[in-house]
């Protein structure tokens, strides 16, 4: 069977983690994949530069060209919608008998920062009705594609062989809070600042680690937080720098289309969580005993106060996490989830 796979970026959080992660494993179930992409390696850098809006128009045209031209596989995968405001492209390709499979982990029938928007919608809803299947990142986006009955949960995940615990003995003896995203997650992030911050100087050797694509601008030079820049090869590393891993997020439709990969992430190499009880946060979390949830409205601050001085080691709770993960939210536990929804849809190839 030969897959091909239209995203983003090779370096895109949604390419690597719900696309290119699984080429080695579904290779050796005999399924080929080939990915094409709507961007280069610039994806994470392009939002500061001031043609960043002609680049991405040129990316999602030249997304539209791959998925109108190109033929001869027995599969389509689309990691979301060609175009955010036309299902066009997608409803072209419908007419050719490969069948599709439209995968989205986020809430991509809103607008930016969440709003309202009826052709994102329209957008949406006809991409969804015209793919063969749907692979949905959480249980609220199932619904929100309104096709129950050709729709898969599978959650976002990682390589738990790669996304392991730091061997050794720590470098230092501070205590690190830490956060990683792109810049699109700092709102919520900023609303946790100002009582996080206020926490962490209560407390000796603490400090707050930003990981991300941009700064923060009013905490630079603060000398409890440190921002570093991401970057893939440094990605592990600075999650493994973290004592704690913070998740925070406001209540809002856009929030629920999260699908909690922070959490997953954290998990993963043995972090304790801090994280917002929103979205798919609590079901990830159920069972885990690996850290805490914080209610919406609740102080994030006292929260990680209550965290730290609860007793309970956080070696303790990091090692219950990552058992969590490996088991629920690894690339092998879900793997064959994919290869079930290939091969009902192309039996023949």
């Amino acid at each position: 069977m030969r897959v091909l796979f239209f995203t983003d970026g090779p370096e895109s959080p949604g390419s690597r983690f719900r696309c290119l992660q699984f080429f080695p494993h579904l290779e050796g179930r005999g399924i080929h994949c080939e990915a094409r992409f709507a961007y280069d390696a610039r994806y994470n850098d392009v939002f500061e530069r001031r043609w960043a809006p002609a680049y991405k128009l040129a990316g999602r045209l030249k997304r539209v060209g791959h998925l109108l031209t190109d033929g001869g596989a027995d599969l389509i995968f689309l990691h979301k919608t060609s175009l955010a405001v036309s299902g066009l492209p997608e409803w072209l390709r419908s007419f050719r008998r490969t069948p599709m499979v439209f995968d989205f982990d986020d809430a991509i029938y809103l607008g930016p920062g969440g709003t309202a928007d009826a052709r994102r919608r329209r957008t949406f809803e006809r991409v969804a009705s015209v793919a063969d299947h749907l692979i949905a990142g959480n249980r609220h986006l199932v619904e929100m594609a309104g096709h129950p009955e050709k729709t898969t949960y599978i959650p976002s995940v990682v390589d738990t062989e790669r996304y392991a615990p730091a061997s050794g003995p720590r470098a230092t003896d501070e205590l690190i809070v830490g956060w990683i995203g792109t810049a699109s997650n700092l709102p919520s992030l900023r609303v946790a600042l100002p009582s996080l911050v206020a926490a962490l100087e209560r407390l000796p050797r603490a400090r707050l680690r930003i990981v991300s694509n941009t700064v923060v601008p009013e905490y630079v030079g603060h000398p409890r937080v440190e921002q570093w820049r991401w970057n893939e090869v440094g990605e592990l590393r600075a999650l493994q720098s973290f004592d704690v891993g913070l998740m925070p997020l406001e209540d809002t439709e856009l929030t629920r289309g999260k699908c909690g990969f922070k959490m997953i992430q954290y998990m993963a190499v043995g972090v304790p969580v801090l994280a917002s009880a929103v979205g798919a946060n609590p079901d990830i979390f159920e069972g885990s005993r690996g850290g805490a949830l914080v209610k919406p409205g609740e102080d994030w601050g006292a929260a990680l106060t209550r965290l730290l001085s609860s007793g309970e080691s956080l070696t303790a709770m990091g090692a219950r996490g990552r058992a969590h993960a490996a088991a629920n939210y690894s690339v092998t536990s879900v793997v064959e989830r994919y290869v079930e929804v290939f091969q009902k849809l192309a039996p023949r190839a």
